[in-house]
């Protein structure tokens, strides 16, 4: 059985004196007692996380529902200590003071699975526990692990919650630090009095929580939070679910301090909502509410003399004309943001990324060096910083080195599995590789989980049916981008040269000249970072015959 604290990197960037002081305290006071009490024992404290060992499936079951199940009666004194615990059975090699094994991998694997607050065993456990518990939990379907070759079969339990008719009915994670400067998003909860759509509710609002959670410059708290329309970016999700199966949840975002809805959709979910189901309704919410906050607090923002801007300030209007494919134009707030707080993380990753931009449209070299010092700082900053995996990735792979890059995917992956763009990019980064068959299945994943995808996912899928001879539909994918940079243009010649369209080639060649000047063969060498020359050539017949 494997723990962990759901949003731990958060929490200790919060307040790390006090967050570990809780977790100690969470491990002694619950973990442990009802470990010893159901036949385990803890072989080894991972920092906010526990592996154990038990002499009965049924003993680590009824262990995890007792840890979940008392960690919502102690509410609201533990409200922000959330954890997931995943199950696996099977042997394991013991050596001295540490445990190997396949089995070891799958339950850390699963328990990154599981909601928050939230149990995830594999197939063995459950056909262990079915006869007497196994009515209380839902199937999840077969998963691919990371780093496991067969699927897992898996299944899901969340402990029930009660309520009296009030939005808060459900908990919602308080964050623990509520940053003046963050933007706050509070989730509110109607009433649902049928048992099975209590269930839906929780957990969905478990994923948005998480999700939200992801981005750092967002602050998560319940509906019944203090302090209520006080801060300046400060917005609510309200969530209703109606039906008994197939169910429809009734979504609207607006501001807290106002009666103004800013958007209202509907979403559908099967009887049988599995875990997937649920996390596509999660990303999104998450996606709808993260284009509205940045609009609208940008908005707020351009109101005051740019002067007065606080660091936050500076990154929110910088995330928003990233939002909008300006990234170029965002890098100078990102910069300002930076060197008015030093410590924001978050600004720093993607002043890395607005440089590595910049190389890739200029080639060079000084400002991808550049773009690497800054990715360092975020880094050491917090190295659990998703997003900053994800910026020293974006500069390793600008530098040609494809496993330091990967290895940063990884790790941002494990950190944010439900960023979406995060996982796109990564397809970009395993096109570059040579490994188009898993690129392609990742973008297209990408695509599936998300209800409005950003432009530039075209651009990636373009690059990989380009890469793959599939000219036809990289087109289509390079159409669908409204506005077209140099680098854009470029792939569409090169693609309408594997058709055979000597006129488009040329017209699409010409156009990426009028906005880079310098455009040569040798700078579409220098900044696409391709493992393969042969990946090269085929990039190169955008430039007509002999280039």
């Amino acid at each position: 059985m494997a723990t962990d604290v759901v949003g731990y990197a958060r929490l200790m960037e919060s307040n790390e004196e006090a967050t570990l002081v809780q977790i100690k305290a969470l491990q002694a006071d619950v973990i442990a007692p009802n470990i010893e009490r159901n036949g385990g024992r803890i072989f080894k404290l991972i920092g906010d996380g526990t592996l154990s060992v038990f002499d009965s499936a049924t003993g680590a079951v009824e262990c995890a529902m007792a840890i979940q199940s008392e960690l919502v009666r102690r509410e609201p004194e533990n409200t922000h200590m959330v954890l997931r615990i995943g199950i696996n059975l099977a042997d394991v090699l013991v050596d001295g003071t540490d445990m190997f094994g396949d089995g070891v991998n799958v339950a850390s694997r699963v328990e990154a699975s599981a909601v928050p607050g939230g149990i995830c065993i594999t197939d063995g456990v459950y056909h262990q526990i079915a006869a007497r518990i196994g009515g209380e939990f839902v199937e999840g379907g077969e998963k691919r692990l990371k780093n496991i070759e067969r699927p897992v079969r898996v299944w899901h339990w969340q402990p029930s919650h009660t309520g009296a008719g009030k939005a808060e009915s459900l908990p919602i994670a308080e964050s623990v630090s509520l940053d003046p400067e963050k933007v706050l998003v509070r989730i509110g909860i109607i009433f649902s009095p049928l048992p099975h759509q209590q269930e839906v509710m929780g957990l969905v609002t478990a994923g948005l929580e998480q999700f939200l959670s992801d981005r750092h410059w967002i602050d998560v708290a319940s509906a019944s939070a203090t302090e209520m329309g006080r801060r300046a970016h400060d917005y609510t999700v309200s969530i209703g679910v109606h039906g008994a199966g197939p169910f429809r949840l009734n979504v609207r975002f607006l501001r807290t301090s106002a009666t103004s809805i800013l958007w209202s959709r509907a979403f559908d979910l099967p009887a049988d909502c599995d875990i997937d189901a649920i996390e596509l309704v999660a990303t999104g919410v998450v996606s709808l509410v993260v284009d509205k906050v940045l609009s609208a607090a940008s908005t707020t923002v351009a109101r005051k003399p740019e002067a007065s801007w606080s660091a936050y300030e500076n990154f929110l209007y910088g995330r928003m004309l990233d939002a909008k494919h300006l990234l170029p134009e965002a890098e100078r707030f990102f910069k300002k943001a930076t060197e008015l707080d030093p410590t924001l993380i978050d600004a720093h990753a993607m002043h890395a990324l607005a440089l590595t931009y910049r190389f890739s449209m200029e080639g060079v070299f000084e400002v991808l060096h550049h773009a690497e010092e800054i990715s360092r700082i975020a880094l050491q900053l917090d190295n659990n910083h998703a997003f900053s995996h994800f910026a020293a990735a974006s500069v390793q792979l600008a530098m040609r080195n494809h496993d330091g890059a990967e290895s940063h995917y990884v790790k941002a992956r494990d950190l944010a599995p439900g960023d979406v763009e995060i996982r796109a990019d990564h397809a970009e980064l395993l096109h570059y590789a040579g490994d188009l068959e898993k690129a392609a299945t990742e973008i297209e994943e990408c695509f599936r989980k998300s209800k409005y995808p950003p432009v530039w996912f075209w651009a990636v899928r373009g690059f990989i049916r380009f890469q793959q001879g599939r000219a036809d539909d990289a087109v289509e994918d390079f159409e669908n981008i409204p506005k077209k940079s140099w680098r854009t243009l470029i792939l569409l010649a090169a693609a309408h040269a594997m058709r055979g369209d000597e006129v488009r080639r040329r017209r699409s060649e010409v156009e990426a000249r009028s906005l880079q000047p310098r455009l040569s063969p040798e700078l579409v060498q220098r900044t696409f970072p391709y493992r393969d020359e042969g990946a090269v050539a085929k990039l190169l017949g955008a430039f007509g015959v002999g280039a």
